[in-house]
């Protein structure tokens, strides 16, 4: 089980089967990330179909499995309903520990139950801005929204980034809201913004395994390798990588 408490945590984005194929074939030891996410999203059947044994791999290895089945209204490429949204999220969720759902979402409630009943789950109530970064006022009321939507929820708020007082909002974030609580900031370009949130406190942080799925998102062995001179709490936990 993950200790929340520990973190920051790396979250290692699989933006398709081949590339959550690959990680369960590796060492839980070498692997560089806490937790794999399966943007399902993204893959061709938009479902844990044919996925089923990597993901059971990985979580009987110690390596939980974030299901996202994201919107297209919050960067994703979901486009059908909730109603349809849901068995596949039961789905997955009968194989997988973690799902993120949007604050937005009708089924929110539903979800929560279904990572409720899994053995360590836990439910990521998210919100995405790719236009701005709100004003703080704006940004706590959302992640306490998110926290609010599923009790025991991990909120994660995403916005756009496009200059320095952006920067400093989601630093101002990340102080006025430590718990359970990520905080990302997405850039066209990287400038270290995404790894210092979470070494000042954010929970997760997002790292590509294939191609990224977000503006300025970084791989994730380069986000591990930051994180371990910036973090540390997260160079603690984590140590140097086997050779």
């Amino acid at each position: 089980m993950l200790d929340l408490a520990q973190g920051p945590l790396l979250v290692a984005v699989a933006d398709s089967p081949d590339t959550f194929a690959r990680a369960a074939e590796s060492d839980r030891p070498a692997r560089p990330y806490d937790l794999i996410e399966a943007r399902l999203d993204l893959y061709p059947a938009q479902s844990i179909d044919g996925c089923e044994e990597a993901c059971a791999r990985l979580e009987s290895s110690g390596t939980p499995v974030l299901i996202t089945l994201r919107t297209a209204n919050q960067g994703g490429r979901w486009v059908a309903g909730d109603a349809e949204r849901l068995p596949r999220f039961r789905a997955a969720l009968a194989v997988a520990s973690w799902a993120d759902v949007e604050e937005d979402a009708g089924i929110v409630d539903a979800v929560a139950a279904l990572v409720r009943a899994r053995p360590d789950g836990q439910i990521v109530v998210s919100h995405h801005d790719f236009s701005e970064t709100p004003p703080l006022d704006a940004l706590l009321a959302r992640v306490d929204a998110c926290h609010r939507a599923a009790p025991g929820a991990v909120a994660k708020v995403a916005t756009r980034v496009r200059g320095d007082d952006d920067r400093r909002t989601l630093r101002a974030l990340v102080e006025r809201r430590r718990d359970r609580t990520a905080v990302i900031g997405m850039g066209d370009d990287d400038d270290g913004l995404r790894v210092a949130l979470a070494a000042a406190g954010s929970l997760l942080a997002y790292g590509a395994l294939g191609t990224p799925t977000a503006p300025g998102q970084l791989a994730a062995e380069v986000v591990h390798q930051r994180l371990l001179a910036a973090s540390p709490r997260y160079a603690a936990r984590r140590g140097p990588r086997p050779t």
